[in-house]
């Protein structure tokens, strides 16, 4: 298999390809592997902080790959998952029938905004387009929530996951009494679509840090982080996924 490889690689630069392949090893592979390493971890905190009865907020819930570990490990909670894909929200449901699947997106203000879909990669799909011309693209329209108008006062869950290719920080904002109250674990992908947004590392870390008063990890357990290591590893690019508790 490795003298395979090489003769592929040797070929791909005879074709002119190296700096493509380059770019593959240097950006492509290693952000691959922290997700893969990235998901392990996060079914190991799900192992200790939940409960069977624990309930749960899936935002993003895609094709229910994190919402299925938390049924595995809280199948008697209540839980609600945020799909704003017609046909994904659809799918969901029929996956996953004890979930209240809610088909449309979150922020700080509710109303109907576009939306891309990108029918090429799925989850590059958002408020934002933010992908290149070469992508299959559709504009649709969604229903945006605010969790705080919209969940009852007396539900409180015990961890909330957010991946919303950037626009974490909205639906964050959306549900500052909601984490006030209930003191959740939050796990939630801050990369570099956040600037689509117009949010900073610094927005991010003084409304986690700061307004709701949680500590904000890696998944590789690494923190509490400063605001200037949280900079700087938004920068760099070195950790996407965290998660803030008290």
């Amino acid at each position: 298999m490795e003298k395979q490889l090489a003769a592929l690689r040797r070929k791909a630069v005879d074709l002119g390809l190296g700096p493509a392949l380059k770019l593959v090893r240097d950006n492509v592979v290693p952000t691959a592997r922290r997700n893969r390493n990235d998901d392990r971890h996060l079914a190991l905190l799900m192992s200790f902080v939940l409960t069977e009865t624990s309930n749960c907020i899936d935002v993003g819930a895609h094709r229910g790959d994190v919402l299925r570990t938390i049924l595995r490990h809280a199948p008697h909670g209540t839980h609600v998952a945020y799909e704003p894909l017609p046909h994904m929200a659809a799918t969901l449901r029929a996956d996953f029938p004890t979930v209240d699947v809610r088909q449309a997106a979150l922020s700080d203000t509710p109303g109907v905004l576009p939306f891309t879909y990108v029918r090429s990669r799925p989850a590059y799909s958002g408020l934002r387009d933010r992908v290149p011309d070469t992508e299959d693209v559709e504009q649709i329209e969604v229903t945006v929530e605010v969790l705080d108008d919209v969940l009852p006062v007396d539900y409180h869950p015990t961890l909330i996951k957010v991946d919303v290719e950037g626009a974490e920080y909205g639906v964050f904002r959306g549900a500052t009494k909601l984490i006030a109250n209930s003191r959740p674990h939050l796990v939630f992908e801050f990369g570099a679509g956040a600037r689509d947004y117009g949010t900073s590392a610094d927005d991010m870390y003084l409304l986690i840090d700061g307004d709701l008063g949680l500590r904000i990890f890696d998944l590789d357990g690494e923190g509490p982080y400063t605001l200037p290591k949280f900079r700087d590893t938004f920068e760099t690019g070195r950790h996407f996924n965290f998660v803030a508790h008290p």
